[in-house]
């Protein structure tokens, strides 16, 4: 791909909630990780990372907010925000594609009217559950807030699904199908049925320093931190772009998408379709150095044992003999994991890394010695940012099914 600009970049996350806010709490290392909200026993030193204060009032009308669950809610809060910082005031009906991931969808609603179903009856249930729950409907609030009429997709690839609705969305403007595209991807993660399940799957351990729940590439990493949000771009035809004197933040070269086939929730142990995905991806950037114009990686790094492992083998092998080491960084430390937006909120983090020219620090790890063996290759970026230049990143994003997914972004 050759003619995709990143014009417009929107954030709804525990760490801010526009996007300077998050860039500057990212570079501060700041980690939000508070306690559970539901009372059982069993939870005690588990945290979750959620946002709190988001009024969707900033955004949008009190009508959208009646009828809409949150995770609708972040993604049209964030999705105003990018199309602000873009400078589009009116969009062709016709040529723009509204393209949304999400993993969850409205499990918040979901277990809400399930509840009343239970302890009320049939009547209790929400008349718009259906309207709230359905995993189409932030895109759907979108295409309604700018009355759009092109290709209105939905995705869900589990915790790739930001990735993927990107990469279509950028493969139809580089087609010519559209020449703008409203993309990214959300997910609320307020739900007890989420938690518990997660809990009840051992994806995460008790850890009494909150700040140290998610440590991804650390030697004694417990699991995930469940976080939750929404990262939201305007892509726009690069040409076009240049035409009307808009800010590029960057430009999307590569996309690739493949299944793992292993198993429903561990990755293969070796990492070789996660490299097979990243390599794929890195062709179809074309950059003329291919892997070795690559500056900087923000990798899927959840902080769980299998996951860490496999991520680590396949960068080792694409570049782990470099005579400097690849800057290497996972923001899951920061803002836990948010599933559907985890790929939309890596990219926003490296899309600031390339504008400081300075990749942002790891969360959670704070002493190189606690470093897993397998980064020893690597530069595992903790404590502060790595200074150098960031011409080219690689963004992952891996998921439960064995979704897995990569971008290569350059700069202008």
């Amino acid at each position: 791909m050759d003619n995709v600009a990143i014009t417009g970049l929107g954030v709804i996350s525990s760490i801010g909630q526009e996007i300077e806010a998050f860039n500057r709490n990212l570079a501060q290392g700041k980690v939000v990780a508070g306690p559970v909200r539901w009372e059982d026993e069993g939870h005690e030193n588990i945290w979750m990372s959620l946002i709190e204060g988001f009024d969707p009032l900033k955004w949008t009308e009190e009508r959208v907010v009646r009828n809409s669950a949150t995770f609708s809610q972040y993604a049209l809060a964030a999705a105003v925000q990018a199309v602000v910082d873009a400078g589009i005031e009116s969009f062709d009906p016709f040529r723009t594609a509204v393209v949304v991931g999400s993993a969850l969808g409205g499990v918040d609603t979901n277990a809400e009217d399930q509840c009343r179903l239970d302890c009320d009856g049939p009547e209790a249930v929400d008349s718009k559950f259906m309207v709230k729950s359905l995993i189409n409907m932030p895109a759907a609030h979108i295409a309604l807030r700018w009355s759009l009429h092109g290709p209105l997709l939905s995705i869900a690839t589990a915790c790739a699904s930001s990735h993927d609705a990107m990469g279509i969305a950028a493969r139809m403007i580089e087609s010519g199908e559209v020449d703008v595209a409203i993309t990214g991807g959300t997910d609320c993660a307020i739900s007890p049925l989420l938690f518990f399940g997660a809990r009840n799957n051992k994806m995460f351990t008790p850890q009494p320093d909150p700040y140290k729940t998610c440590r991804p590439f650390n030697i004694e990493r417990f699991g995930v931190m469940l976080g939750e949000g929404a990262g939201m771009f305007v892509l726009e035809r690069a040409d076009r772009a240049r035409k009307r004197g808009a800010t590029i933040h960057g430009r999307l070269r590569g996309y690739a998408t493949l299944a793992d086939g292993y198993h429903p929730s561990s990755p293969e142990p070796e990492g070789k379709w996660e490299q097979r995905v990243m390599e794929l991806a890195l062709a179809s950037a074309s950059l003329p150095g291919g892997a070795d114009d690559v500056d900087a990686v923000v990798a899927h790094g959840t902080g769980t044992p299998a996951g860490d492992i496999a991520e680590l083998a396949a960068l080792n092998r694409i570049y782990g003999e470099r005579s400097t080491p690849m800057r290497v960084m996972s923001p899951k430390g920061n803002f836990g994991h948010p599933h559907g937006p985890a790929g939309a909120l890596g990219l926003l983090v490296g899309l600031y890394s390339m504008r400081e020219n300075a990749l942002m620090p790891t969360a959670g790890t704070y002493d190189e010695r606690e470093l897993m063996p397998e980064v020893a290759k690597l530069h595992a970026v903790i404590k502060q940012p790595a200074e150098g230049r960031i011409a080219a990143l690689q963004v992952n994003a891996f998921g439960f099914g064995g979704q897995n997914s990569s971008l290569v972004v350059t700069a202008e």
